[in-house]
């Protein structure tokens, strides 16, 4: 197959950009081809962000051949980017769609940033493709894309990276099929050596965004008894807020007026900063457990939203510890036999508890840290690829969802934002 790849101008740093590069490195090695470009809603592209020989060593190629930095996103040469506000160019990247079998669409609307404010020209993108796939990361796609629908009828299907997302899905009228992140699961000879005995501690890397919850571990670190490393690593707007000198939100602050981000300085946290997945891959190597605190009641009410974070851990033998929330009602990860679970919303101190007691109980850590081996090779990337090609080709036996009201009205508000008043048949008045 010929595959291109594209998604709208977003911020394109964090689990997206992984994803993609498994996806597009899996489908090389069943010997598909893969293009990709991003869509932007400019006339003008300006200078591309250089890649200095000092900087050189921070950016990596892999699936995509894209250069791409873990905190900064792919670097875009112009030659990957289609200003989609310029009618000719716009014409160009629907003809060159009708070139490959399948368009995965990462983000398959744009979102609504001020760039895109009364921007309808991107309607006209998706005509030229043989089959569109939309391809659903986040938890909440009514909230988030339910402008989806009224382009739907350009799409062969929608592809959902979790469970939350899949069931989410219920309020598009389109085929859709739950297919995980995928992982280069072969890198990690080394990964399952180091047991119990010889690990220390837990690792927590994260995007720092507030239903990531980030703060909730933060807190709990002074409240913890054991001696362990405790690895913190990521950033993000909320870290900027929690260790800003002079605008640190007044949620970041204790009962006692300390700030908690440097609180947990003095009680043993080492921040690691944003760092590039190999070194994130030896910390998890190192520790015992890995931590994601996030949880989100609007994700949740759909299912488990669990995050790239989880089985990176798996796939460098540190246990997973994570929120009922963040993996609720899961068919993929179970508490006890898969992942530690800590309650949503749990005191500090009952954090700590969990954590604790996690560190100290070699006998749990080797059941789960066992169950998961078998569990890792789902998520291997070359058989995420596969199932891929296979939706692509036969997408009859996939569930389908079917457009309501609330969707509907979540639409107009949406389409408003871009100027398109005018309905499809069917979907509006």
């Amino acid at each position: 197959m010929k595959i291109l790849m594209t998604l709208f101008d977003i911020q394109d740093y964090g689990g997206i950009i992984n994803h993609a590069e498994n996806l597009a490195a899996g489908l090389k090695e069943l010997g598909h081809s893969v293009d990709f470009v991003k869509l932007c809603a400019k006339h003008k592209f300006g200078t591309p962000r250089t890649i200095t020989d000092e900087s050189l060593p921070q950016y990596r190629q892999l699936g995509t051949g894209l250069f791409f930095h873990q905190a900064k996103g792919w670097w875009w040469p112009n030659d990957n980017k289609v200003a989609y506000l310029d009618e000719t160019t716009r014409e160009r990247f629907v003809d060159n769609c009708a070139n490959y079998d399948a368009v995965l669409w990462h983000i398959p609307v744009p979102t609504t940033n001020k760039d895109n404010a009364g921007v309808n020209e991107w309607l006209a993108l998706y005509s030229g493709a043989t089959k569109n796939i939309a391809i659903i990361h986040d938890g909440n796609m009514p909230e988030l894309y339910p402008h989806l629908a009224y382009v739907s009828h350009y799409f062969h299907g929608m592809v959902c990276v979790h469970e939350s997302a899949y069931h989410s899905g219920t309020c598009i009228g389109l085929p859709r099929k739950l297919i995980v992140n995928p992982f280069d699961i072969t890198p990690q000879p080394n990964a399952w050596i180091n047991e119990f005995g010889n690990r220390d501690g837990f690792t927590a890397v994260q995007v720092f965004k507030a239903w990531k919850r980030v703060d909730d571990l933060i807190r709990a670190i002074p409240k913890m008894s054991n001696k362990e490393t405790k690895r913190i690593g990521g950033a993000g707007i909320e870290y900027r807020y929690m260790t800003s000198q002079d605008k640190c939100k007044p949620k970041y602050f204790d009962e006692q007026g300390d700030r908690i981000w440097d609180k947990a300085l003095r009680y043993g946290m080492a921040y690691a900063g944003t760092i590039p997945t190999d070194m994130h891959y030896s910390m998890l190597r190192q520790s015992k457990l890995q931590i994601d605190p996030s949880w989100s009641k609007k994700y949740s009410k759909f299912g488990a939203h669990f995050n790239r974070t989880t089985v990176e851990a798996i796939l460098c033998g540190a246990v997973p510890v994570a929120t009922d929330l963040g993996m609720k009602n899961s068919e993929i990860f179970k508490a006890g036999q898969n992942y530690i679970q800590l309650q949503a919303g749990s005191s500090p101190q009952d954090f700590a508890d969990v954590i604790d007691e996690a560190v100290g109980n070699k006998a749990q850590w080797e059941q789960i840290a066992t169950n998961n081996k078998v569990l890792l090779e789902r998520f291997d990337r070359k058989a995420v690829a596969q199932e891929y090609v296979d939706f692509i080709k036969d997408n009859s036996s996939c569930e389908v969802g079917q457009e309501n009201q609330e969707l509907i009205e979540r639409m107009l508000k949406k389409l408003e934002f871009f100027g398109i008043w005018q309905a499809r048949a069917g979907i509006m008045v």
